[in-house]
């Protein structure tokens, strides 16, 4: 896994659509803080794509490997840092 030579985009809890607030591709995403539930759903069918829990504790992920197309949206409920990847 390599990263790109684009900046990591970090984004505040909330919602995101891809194609709009960040191009599709392949991301790293890493918990800035304590970490939360983080989602990505189908843009067309509305179903989670990616449905992981970002953080440091016994049950979360300390970074999440997913791919984003145009239109799909993401959701988080805290801080989190996009990593743009190959």
């Amino acid at each position: 896994m390599t990263a790109k030579e684009e900046e990591p985009r970090t984004f505040s809890a909330g919602q995101y659509i891809v194609g709009k607030d960040f191009p599709e591709g392949r991301y790293k995403a890493v918990p800035v803080g304590e970490g939360s539930n983080f989602q990505v759903f189908n843009g067309s069918s509305g179903i989670a794509t990616v449905n992981t829990i970002l953080g440091s504790g016994r049950y979360s992920e300390k970074e999440y490997v997913f791919f984003t197309s145009n239109g799909d949206i993401m959701e988080t409920q805290a801080t989190v840092q996009l990593i743009p990847i190959e």
